[in-house]
């Protein structure tokens, strides 16, 4: 082999050898109730890789997990924080496609969008605790939530205006002499404080919080929630 040749044949490997350069994020993405649930990424993404599970069902790529051009699937109660990335970033977003969303207190948020949403993703962290799609922060047709004290912008996709508010309940909850209480209510798929009636902080994950049949409070909180039925 001549020395040019060998010289040609060394660039290429060293290329080859080469990691391409792609932007990455973290994105967590669960399968509630053991049933398939999509996670979008924001972008087209090149690579995907389970970083933690966080579910006591396994994770299996391409069995309980996966992904596609456009997101994190999981599926079987596989639920885990996923590391995304993109081949090419997402394009520059104009003002009126952003939406800055902020968890005060640590209280679920919810911020309203100007036309219906059908994907959304993290442009820039703006707190110190963690914005993770899917645990602290999430999309509607109609929206942003935010949650445990996520603050950020976020960037959004869609068309047409959007549709009209979910019902909303509400429920008065009481921890009575800081001892834990629960509030049974009909199936919930969020919850969020309309207004603090006790001394005692309400801190969603600390001092209340909600499954699936009712909310609890403990510690002296005690509030009106809304709640949307699943």
């Amino acid at each position: 082999m001549g020395r040019p040749r060998a010289i040609l044949v060394a660039a290429v490997l060293v290329l080859l050898a080469a990691p391409l350069t792609a932007s990455a994020q973290r994105l967590f993405c669960e399968s509630r109730d053991f049933r398939r649930n999509f996670c979008p990424a924001g972008g087209a993404i090149r690579s995907a890789g389970l970083v933690q599970q966080t579910s006591r069902s396994a994770c299996i790529q391409g069995r309980t997990w996966g992904f596609d051009n456009n997101g994190i699937w999981v599926t079987q109660g596989c639920s885990g924080e996923f590391e995304v990335r993109w081949s090419r970033e997402p394009r520059p977003i104009p003002s009126d496609r952003q939406i800055a969303c902020a968890s005060q207190n640590f209280q679920e948020r919810f911020c309203p969008s100007s036309s219906r949403i059908t994907r959304a993703w993290l442009i820039e962290q703006r707190s110190q605790s963690a914005c993770v799609q899917g645990r602290s922060w999430g999309f509607q047709d109609s929206g942003i939530w935010v949650a445990s004290g996520c603050n950020g912008l976020f960037g959004v996709e869609g068309r047409g205006p959007p549709p009209g508010p979910p019902p909303v309940n509400r429920v008065t909850c009481q921890s009575r002499g800081f001892q834990q209480a629960f509030c049974a209510v009909p199936s919930i798929a969020r919850a969020w404080v309309i207004e603090q009636r006790s001394e005692s902080p309400c801190i969603q994950g600390d001092t209340w919080g909600f499954q699936r049949n009712g909310i609890w409070v403990d510690r002296g909180c005690g509030a009106l929630f809304a709640y949307e039925a699943r």
